[in-house]
């Protein structure tokens, strides 16, 4: 295993191996989140450098995850329902939490 097997999923790929379906998945445009309990001191920042290469319609989901209580805003150029969007925050943060956690101890043994 090299730092490139770690490190070359992009959120499109992680949402389709979840069992997304393409379209939706890739028409995810980003998306920012922050802990449970915490506050976002810069959301309208985030906001604007997620969406400055954007041209076009964008769609706005909030969601919570139900596993680690994190809050996100998911921004889409379509729109999806507000359900889908919540299951692949889920998705994205078991992935975070399962895979790229875990996998920066693994990226520390191989440097």
């Amino acid at each position: 295993m090299t730092k490139d097997d770690l490190l070359c999923n992009t959120w499109h790929d992680v949402l389709i191996e979840n069992g997304f379906d393409s379209s939706e998945a890739k028409s995810l445009i980003g998306f920012v989140s922050w802990n449970k309990g915490d506050e976002f001191a810069y959301l309208g920042r985030e906001i604007t450098e997620i969406l400055s290469d954007h041209e076009g319609k964008v769609f706005a989901k909030d969601a919570v995850s139900s596993s680690y209580g994190d809050k996100a805003l998911l921004f889409f150029d379509k729109d999806i329902s507000e359900e889908t969007a919540g299951k692949m925050f889920e998705a994205i943060m078991n992935y975070e939490q399962k895979e790229v956690y875990s996998s920066e101890e693994v990226v520390k043994e191989l440097d």
